[in-house]
């Protein structure tokens, strides 16, 4: 895609870092406008405002990729704590329901648990989506009934604040996960106009300021020229 023959004679051809680079091609552009700027006005590349104005777009895109990046990470870990939390509680749950239930432990489906049909013994919840149903389940049962034929362990509000916030932290690892994948559209996006940028800015310089030759002045803008040893890649000016 950015593969570019001016000087198809030269021992040497510039390396491009493509877009999916985004910090080399961040780090090459910096480059190439810090050296430009030290040029006279007159002898400056027309290309270089135009990638300071790219790079003036980059410190927000970075910083709510960060944010979102924590968000999740937050909302992970909280979840495992939470994971953790809720299935001791159900186990709570389930050795109460024995007790209340003795002589009808078929009922304790109305509460959730699955009973296998053969044996009567528990299958229990597989994953946060499991273990959420039955912590849905049992509190729809258990406000049904008459507050004073409620279970007295475990403690209902318990059970429904850690339903309640195992949603509310589900909701923002989503959140987060849908902002940092937005940050990323956008972040590609910068990406590749800087990185069609530099190779316009390339093109330029090779051919008006170098005479259509590949030289190593070219290091002093941040280009990498390296020897020729196969055909160019894509990322390559030669």
């Amino acid at each position: 895609m950015y593969r570019c023959t001016i000087d198809a004679k030269s021992p040497y051809h510039v390396e491009l870092p493509e877009a999916r680079e985004r910090d080399k091609v961040h780090q090459l552009a910096e480059a190439f406008v810090v050296y430009d700027l030290t040029l006279p006005p007159a002898q400056q590349c027309p290309y270089t405002a135009e990638l300071i104005e790219l790079l003036a777009q980059c410190p927000a895109y970075q910083q709510d990729r960060q944010q979102s990046e924590a968000q999740r990470t937050v909302a992970s870990e909280s979840l495992k704590v939470l994971d953790r939390h809720a299935q001791k509680l159900i186990e709570e749950m389930y050795f109460c329901l024995r007790v209340h239930l003795l002589d009808e432990p078929y009922r304790m489906e109305e509460w959730g648990f699955d009973l296998k049909q053969t044996t009567g013994h528990i299958i229990w919840p597989r994953g946060r989506t499991g273990r959420m149903a039955l912590l849905s389940i049992y509190i729809k049962q258990e406000l049904s009934r008459p507050a004073a034929l409620r279970l007295t362990r475990p403690n209902l509000e318990d059970v429904i604040v850690l339903r309640d916030e195992i949603k509310a932290i589900q909701a923002a690892s989503r959140a987060g996960y849908t902002r940092r994948k937005k940050s990323n559209a956008i972040g590609y996006a910068l990406s590749r106009q800087m990185t069609e940028c530099l190779r316009a800015a390339g093109v330029f310089l090779i051919s008006r300021r170098f005479n259509y030759r590949i030289t190593h002045d070219l290091e002093k803008w941040g280009f990498k020229v390296v020897k020729r040893v196969s055909r160019a890649g894509n990322g390559a000016l030669s």
